[in-house]
């Protein structure tokens, strides 16, 4: 066993292995059985020991500091893992109560994937020695509802095989008998067939120079119950697909390494043209492979079995390395670790996919999310952070540390760089890139998901001095008096001595300017208490109306009038066009281009081509009744820019994604510089997109400061500045 597990892994320190065997074997520990179904997977030398060891802990041969001493924190730290699963409360018949111990499971196995295999070579010895009474029912039935999923979903099929028909034997013992039984008796016809083929088919490839492996296997006992209760038959002697045969290529790969599959098809072809093919029974799971990462060409073809030349024949045709994938699944790409890290970004890659298949966990178990409000991310060295759905890099950095988080100044997802602000995915790899004079923003409370982020960063804020924080929370106030055009703050802070109906004194006042700089109250709140936002920055409401039913986007994708439905600077019947690069529908986020002929050309708001276009000549535009009856507010903001290529997509883009839309465009070139005052009238349903908004666009490179455009004459520039808009262009023609 010693010699086979070193000759398995090559980093082994076998004294240090040596003696966790010895031990295991001196106590009878029934985890010696275990380490055979684990060594085709190529462990790590703690996965192996922890299997090992793990036994004598739980019959507290060995204590948790034993074998801490003897073997490393960090084979305690996995059989802990392990065991803290096996130990959750399973209960028959309760969905809830399953949910919630695939969300644990998950939880604890996907911060370290040995955990999961471990956990799955345990319950499959453990199986293995089953005697048949009561218990092992209970246990059976749940290692079909939790553990046979999971290894299905990791693509661990030799596992998953004898775990789906050692518990069947048990919650269904009468069908196993009957099928395991009629098994037995076309065995040996499967046996001698398998023979026969696999010997025309090497000796078919032979002659024409192909080096192939070629083998059989029987399907086990539960998947060939499962197959006669789908078909609606009862004795396997009435399915021809009791047995497959699997042809295994070497990998080819091209000048540059990458994995290369046709030779896969060519040996597909000549099978077809010397045995005829079933073509519905055709699946090419390389071009599509399935949701666990299982990749292979399958046909059924006719005339190629020995004694009754119609029977089908199932064939797999796979190279070598998905072979691999397809016996051990995500176990073939382990995540070997030398010193903490990750030794190939191949074993990165394969735990990211991972990673990222964890959600789809619940396919053929409940049609529930197991973790609607969880993701998981790694970091370069391939250690898993779970966070809140949402969750940005700033929660990221602070997960790692909090000098990290206070730091951090940039970051890139799976290589790209990404904003602070950006919504992290399941499986991305994220590094963060700090500054060491980097300091924390306040605004970076309202980004944040996880409650350990916002308390790192108030804890910040609360160690400034009172100085620093009164100054910092009276300059957040000015920001956003200036953004909505109100004076700022005087000597006395006068505007908060009458507060939420209480008289506050000058320290009460010097108080509340502390909060918001420490970061307790957010300003943007402050400042609406004041000054309510549907009176200092609402151009005008509009009331919701009864109308017509609303045109759907099928019926009107389907009408040569929807053209008429465009408003183009709130006119409709403008001469228009739809962009071919984007295709705008009914509904869609649009913005008006105008055309050197005086027709508008209609696109999405995220059109690509949007950043290639001359900056001032975009109008505004939106779809008529796209939207629910709702009370809408038009509200105008303003922006000094410097002009640059793709600025407007940007400006267009973030306001498209909160969902606002644009009711007019007026763009002014500032005299005397190279400055424009670009004015956008917005419609929106919520005032609190008011302030995200202006924050998001004061982020955007070029855009030199956003502050709520003036109400009534000052809201439209002057005749000799404006630009053109959908109303001029209606005029003219």
């Amino acid at each position: 066993m010693a010699q086979k597990v070193s000759k398995k892994g090559k980093l082994f320190d076998s004294e240090r292995f040596n003696s966790a065997l010895s031990l295991a074997k001196k106590h009878d520990a029934c985890c010696v059985k275990a380490l055979d179904i684990l060594m085709p997977m190529n462990p790590d030398e703690d996965t192996a020991i922890a299997l090992l060891v793990k036994d004598l802990f739980s019959r507290e041969i060995l204590s948790e500091k034993q074998i801490e001493e003897l073997f490393g924190k960090s084979v305690m730290e996995l059989i802990n893992a392990v065991i803290k699963i096996e130990h959750l409360s399973y209960e028959e018949n309760d969905k809830t109560s399953k949910l919630e111990i695939l969300r644990k499971m998950f939880l604890t196995m996907a911060k370290d994937i040995r955990v999961v295999l471990m956990s799955l070579v345990c319950r499959l010895n453990k199986l293995k020695n089953f005697h048949e009474v009561a218990d092992d029912v209970l246990f059976a039935k749940e290692t079909l509802d939790l553990y046979v999923p999971i290894a299905d979903r990791l693509g661990i099929y030799t596992i998953k095989t004898e775990l789906e028909d050692l518990s069947f034997k048990y919650t269904n013992s009468v069908e196993y008998k009957n099928i395991s039984g009629k098994l037995k008796e076309i065995k040996k016809s499967c046996e001698i067939s398998i023979a026969w083929i696999t010997k025309s088919l090497t000796d078919f490839f032979s002659n024409r120079g192909i080096v192939v492996d070629i083998s059989g296997r029987i399907k086990g006992v539960h998947s060939i119950y499962k197959k006669l209760a789908k078909k609606g038959l009862t004795s396997p002697e009435d399915l021809y697909d009791v047995f497959a045969i699997r042809i295994v290529l070497p990998q080819k790969k091209d000048v540059l390494g990458n994995p290369q599959v046709d030779h896969l098809y060519s040996v597909l072809g000549l099978i077809h043209s010397e045995w005829r093919p079933v073509t519905r029974r055709f699946k090419d799971y390389i071009a599509v492979p399935k949701s666990n990462g299982y990749k292979s060409l399958h046909t059924v073809v006719l005339g190629l079995a020995p004694k009754d030349m119609d029977q089908p024949v199932e064939i797999q045709i796979r190279d070598e390395t998905m072979h691999m994938d397809s016996e051990f699944g995500i176990a073939a790409h382990w995540v070997y670790k030398e010193n903490g890290v990750a030794s190939k970004s191949s074993a990165l890659k394969a735990h990211s996919d991972w990673i990222r298949g964890i959600s789809d966990i619940r396919d053929g178990v409940y049609d529930l999310d197991v973790f609607k409000d969880k993701i998981f991310v790694l970091t370069p060295r391939g250690e898993v952070r779970d966070l809140p759905a949402g969750s940005t890099p700033i929660d990221f950095a602070y997960s790692v540390h909090t000098d990290v988080g206070n730091r951090c100044v940039m970051a890139k997802a799976d290589g790209k760089i990404v904003s602070l602000d950006y919504e992290l995915k399941n499986g991305e790899v994220v590094e963060i890139i700090t500054r060491g004079d980097a300091t924390p923003k306040l605004q970076w409370l309202s980004v944040v998901k996880s409650g350990f982020a916002r308390n790192r960063i108030k804890a910040y804020f609360s160690s400034l001095n009172r100085d620093n924080n009164i100054k910092l929370g009276r300059d957040l106030l000015n920001t956003h008096f200036e953004r909505i055009g109100k004076p700022s703050l005087d000597q006395n802070y006068t505007i908060l001595k009458k507060y939420l109906g209480k008289s506050l004194s000058l320290s009460e006042r010097e108080t509340l300017l502390e909060e918001i700089g420490r970061g307790g109250k957010f300003a943007h709140d402050i400042v609406k208490k004041i000054y309510p936002y549907e009176e200092s920055v609402v151009h005008s409401v509009i009331k919701p109306v009864k109308t017509v039913k609303k045109l759907k986007k099928n019926d009107l994708a389907q009408s040569v009038v929807i053209e008429k439905e465009v408003l183009i600077g709130g006119e409709a019947g403008l001469p228009i066009k739809f962009a071919i690069c984007c295709g705008p529908k009914f509904g869609d986020n649009i913005i008006g281009y105008v055309t050197r002929g005086n027709c508008v050309t209609v696109h999405k708001m995220d059109c690509k081509m949007i950043g290639a276009l001359n900056y001032d000549r975009f109008v505004s535009a939106h779809f008529k009744n796209a939207f629910d009856d709702v009370t809408k507010y038009l509200v105008g903001i303003k922006l000094i820019v410097m002009s640059r290529i793709g600025l407007m997509n940007a400006i267009t883009a973030e306001i498209s994604k909160q969902n606002v839309v644009i009711k007019d465009i007026q763009i002014n070139e500032l005299k005397n510089s190279e400055l424009y005052e670009d004015y956008f009238l917005l419609e929106m349903n919520d005032l609190n997109k008011f302030d995200i908004i202006i924050d998001r666009l004061e982020n955007i490179d070029g855009v030199i400061k956003v502050t709520r455009a003036e109400k009534g004459g000052k809201y439209v520039a002057g005749a000799n500045g404006r630009k053109k808009t959908g109303v001029d262009l209606k005029k003219k023609n």
